[in-house]
């Protein structure tokens, strides 16, 4: 997004900065007050004053990513067409589709593998299958995802580095 008379990017590095700062003062705020304050069903538990107000939050923020994500994916296609496009001779449209498959396959396989035995949380048996399986999902494809990431970074770095050694 460009706004008229601001330079090229600093409409993001604003929002970055905005979305820092109130991320820092919620969750300072979330740890330093009333954060022993006694859960009202059970008062052997300890549940913050700020709880809500960072669950609200960080629904804020996912609910803002997923709104931009979509936004961005539609006005792309929207900008690009259909046809099968390239950029530089690569060859963007198979790239995107490819993308899109590896990560709902990931995501399909994840969730498939996934455990769904109980766990106990403040000492009470939790065993919603579905719930578990999707948290593993998560941790399954993100574990995934961040290797693949390592490895494209190694190979990267090798590769510059032989082809600068020449």
């Amino acid at each position: 997004m460009r706004l008229p008379g601001w330079p090229k990017g600093n409409v993001s590095r604003q929002v970055l900065y905005l979305l820092v700062t109130v991320t820092v003062v919620i969750f300072a705020l979330f740890y330093f007050v009333g954060y022993s304050h006694p859960w009202a069903e059970d008062p052997d538990f300890i549940e913050p004053r700020l709880t809500t107000t960072l669950i609200i939050f960080v629904f804020f923020v996912l609910a803002l990513a997923l709104a931009v994500t979509v936004w961005a994916v539609f006005s792309a296609i929207r900008k690009r067409g259909r046809k099968d496009n390239t950029s530089h001779r690569v060859p963007v449209t198979i790239i995107t589709i490819g993308m899109v498959a590896f990560i709902v396959i990931l995501l399909g396989v994840s969730f498939v593998i996934g455990s769904s035995s109980a766990i106990t949380v403040n000492g009470k048996a939790y065993e919603e299958a579905g719930w578990l399986k999707a948290a593993d999902m998560f941790v399954i494809s993100s574990l995934v995802l961040m290797v693949i990431a390592t490895a494209a970074v190694a190979f990267a770095t090798i590769k510059s580095y032989l082809n600068n050694r020449k």
